[in-house]
């Protein structure tokens, strides 16, 4: 029923595409709403819901409403109608790769509740383990004070490179925010006054190093979501698809009001007019504006996804799409928002989103298998909680602004996995080696 109502579906949204892209994204608003009501149920599958309720945040009502008031970003001027369709096309094929690699899959996958226990929270103390880390990586935003405490937009005197904030501001706070996610959820299964305690303690720490007014949406995303989709993920699923995307729409444009937006006298932009919400613009006018190379057969996705190489270590810099001269001179800033699939697409052609969501989904096939609540707390489960969260960020991209952020909580979950792995081994019986029948045949009878 769900494999029909999205095919036939993306049908719709390509034809009312073709007529005029606002009518092709409004279609892709209620592809996602169907979708989603079709995924409410218990015990579906976690990433697909992820996916639509970031579909409706990102890339349905809002590019529409954009296109349909004439809304320009980044002094680019107002783009024509085919090359806004183009982009509506590429994220049509990158949903359809997405459903291509469920083909024959059921929805609900296998699991077995009497497989794991959840008071099996691990090491005997796990709450002081962890505690005693979120205290030191809190300690750690210290040694460089002005990436972590002084609102964003203001440069100081010295510019950091890049590495500073990853050692000093993304790093440290995912470990602050893991360490948080691991202790409530040991809270929830010990339900002690020391866990509580813990927990609380924990909670204030991360609200004081993850402070909205400097920390960029991908540290908290990645950090706090993790606890949502534990403890809803599998329930109420809903809540956690209307969770992701009133967090974005609407508390995502004011925190930047107040953290940039207010310093260089701009006034409250909110849902869809935000440049929160310029992703698909970006491409039509990457589409437009830029002329777009030969294809680069993989090459494009090898530079994004090099990211954690130095910069004069790069695999292929100058397939950086961003660092054209064609695009520096179209757009008013460098900085902007590349969904992946575009990258694909200069690859691949159209048929680069395509591939692009068959690989995706396969892999998340993997990551959905691990999340279930009652597993023991574990690096390995921590990690899936963080790869579904940093799905939302890796959709409005791009790969190569996305890459520190979930490296790094990788890192942080792995680092709180390992404080909350068990220790304790279960007391085995001593094995006493039994006689062979012949042996016992020869033994002397009283």
């Amino acid at each position: 029923m769900r494999t029909l109502a999205f095919w036939s579906s993306l049908a719709c949204a390509l034809l009312c595409g073709l007529v005029d892209p606002v009518w092709g994204y409004t279609a892709v608003f209620a592809l996602s709403l169907v979708q989603l009501s079709l995924l409410g149920s218990s015990g579906g599958s976690v990433f697909l819901l992820i996916h639509y309720a970031t579909l409706l945040t990102y890339f349905s009502l809002a590019p529409a409403m954009q296109i349909a008031n004439d809304v320009e970003f980044w002094e680019t001027g107002v783009l024509g109608t085919a090359a806004h369709t183009q982009a509506l096309v590429m994220l049509l094929m990158y949903m359809a790769g997405i459903e291509a690699a469920r083909f024959g899959m059921h929805d609900a996958p296998a699991h077995l509740p009497g497989l794991h226990h959840t008071r099996a929270v691990g090491v005997a103390h796990p709450f002081l383990l962890l505690l005693s880390c979120s205290i030191a990586a809190f300690a750690t935003l210290f040694i460089r004070p002005e990436l972590n405490f002084v609102a964003r937009g203001i440069v100081g005197e010295d510019d950091s490179v890049p590495v500073d904030f990853i050692v000093f501001s993304t790093l440290p706070k995912l470990v602050v925010l893991m360490c948080f996610v691991a202790l409530t959820i040991h809270a929830f299964r010990r339900r002690t006054p020391w866990a509580w305690a813990s927990a609380g303690l924990a909670l204030a720490l991360a609200a004081v190093a993850a402070n909205p007014v400097n920390t960029a949406r991908q540290i908290l995303l990645i950090g706090l979501l993790p606890l949502l989709i534990h403890a809803i993920g599998r329930s109420r699923r809903w809540t956690l698809a209307a969770v992701i995307f009133g967090a974005i729409a609407g508390l995502g444009p004011v925190l930047n009001l107040f953290s940039r937006g207010s310093m260089w006298g701009e006034g409250l932009t909110t849902f869809p007019f935000s440049q929160d919400f310029d992703a698909m613009f970006v491409v039509a006018g990457i589409l437009e504006r830029a002329p777009i190379p030969d294809l680069g057969w993989g090459r494009y996705l090898l530079s994004a996804f090099s990211f954690f190489l130095p910069r004069d270590l790069k695999m292929f810099p100058e397939f950086d799409p961003l660092g054209w001269s064609a695009i520096l001179g179209n757009f008013s800033q460098s900085n902007l928002s590349l969904p992946p699939f575009t990258t694909a697409y200069f690859d691949f052609g159209m048929m680069g989103p395509l591939l692009l969501g068959i690989a995706i989904s396969a892999g998340f096939r993997l990551v959905d298998k691990a999340v279930d609540p009652q597993r023991a707390l574990s690096g390995r489960y921590l990690s899936a909680l963080v790869l579904l969260s940093a799905y939302v960020p890796f959709m409005r991209g791009p790969i190569l602004g996305w890459g520190p952020f979930a490296t790094s909580g990788l890192i942080a979950a792995v680092i709180a996995g390992a404080l909350s792995a068990r220790a304790r081994r279960a007391r085995r019986p001593r094995r006493v080696r039994a006689l062979r029948p012949t042996a016992r045949r020869n033994l002397p009878t009283p």
